[in-house]
């Protein structure tokens, strides 16, 4: 079988989630793609290499020659689009963050465990081997009882200009919401529960929007916990890290987010001195399409399903409650 895949939206992610990465998947073909205005759409198609351009997404959600899709717009739309596409009896790749709020995100999640039809959440870096060496690590017992768990994505400002939708609150905008889901998926992965949030600080540049958040979190084990994330990070690098302590050492994954970069590395630390592991330099994109082609082909379980989705967006809301901000509003 091979999965016939459909663009909802011309975005700009879509290239290193999907164009890019499917020249390698064997049993995947980028068909066709969607896009508000015909003319981007047939742009992008040409091109991408899709034979199918479409200036609506309905239209897109209409092709019975097209078995699922990858769900590209900004987070304010991913319920409308997810639950549209998810009715229609498509397979959904809903890019994270899995929806504006946890309303909307449980919204999906029951549309969708009341279908057929696999729906995962884009959060590549969770297929990556990578992702397996961190679990070993932790699972070795080598750091000991764990203390602590600190997860970090900041970026430097300047990066992300202020005209980007990241700055908008009605699409879904937020430190947060783009960079900071990561930091709290990355956090749970390696606790393997969810945590409470203790306390939040918030700096908002634009009214509402966070630039950056700084969260601290707890778990029913005893063990603590920050997440951060920001989009107007003083310093001139990107800071992009998981960081486990124990009882005896401590385990820091440098760029748990792209080790196809080539700086990703796991450096342990304990009273017996320091270990360093590289890391497999793949691309997560590419690990992501063939999960979600194993999901929907074979059956494959996967990790960042709906349910999961639902999960790590209670947490970036509760993130903002306890900064003073409110979740992101839904788009009606």
């Amino acid at each position: 079988m091979t999965v016939r895949l459909g663009l909802v939206a011309a975005s700009r992610i879509a290239v290193p989630a999907i164009v890019e990465p499917v020249a390698d998947v064997d049993g995947v073909e980028l068909v066709a793609v969607a896009a508000r205005d015909l003319g981007r759409a047939q742009e992008a198609a040409a091109e991408w290499g899709a034979d199918r351009a479409y200036g609506s997404y309905e239209e897109l959600l209409a092709d019975p020659d097209v078995d699922a899709v990858y769900i590209g717009t900004p987070a304010s739309l991913h319920r409308e689009w997810a639950i549209a596409a998810i009715e229609a009896g498509k397979h959904v790749l809903c890019e994270k963050p899995f929806a504006a709020n946890a309303d909307d995100a449980r919204l999906i999640a029951d549309v969708a465990n009341g279908s057929d039809v696999v729906v995962m959440e884009a959060f590549h870096w969770r297929y990556h081997p990578y992702a397996a060496q961190i679990r070993e690590v932790l699972d070795s017992g080598v750091l000991g009882r764990i203390d602590r768990i600190e997860a970090a994505f900041d970026i430097p400002e300047g990066r992300i200009g202020r005209d980007d939708i990241r700055w908008n609150l009605a699409l879904g905008g937020g430190a947060t919401m783009d960079l900071g889901c990561y930091s709290i998926q990355w956090a749970r992965f390696a606790a393997g529960a969810d945590p409470d949030v203790v306390s939040a600080e918030a700096v908002c540049p634009v009214d509402g929007v966070d630039g950056s958040l700084v969260a601290e979190l707890r778990w029913p084990s005893g063990v603590t916990g920050s997440v951060s994330s920001s989009m107007i990070h003083d310093g001139e690098e990107f800071v992009v890290f998981l960081r486990v302590s124990g009882e005896q050492g401590t385990m820091t994954a440098t760029n748990p987010l792209a080790p196809q970069k080539g700086d990703a590395r796991i450096t342990v630390e304990t009273g017996d001195g320091t270990q360093t592991y590289d890391v497999a330099t793949s691309a997560t994109y590419y690990h992501q399409l063939v999960a979600f082609r194993d999901a929907i082909v074979d059956g494959t379980p996967f990790p960042t399903t709906a349910d999961d989705g639902v999960r790590n967006m209670e947490i970036v809301d509760a993130c903002y409650r306890a900064a003073g901000l409110d979740p992101r509003p839904a788009h009606d």
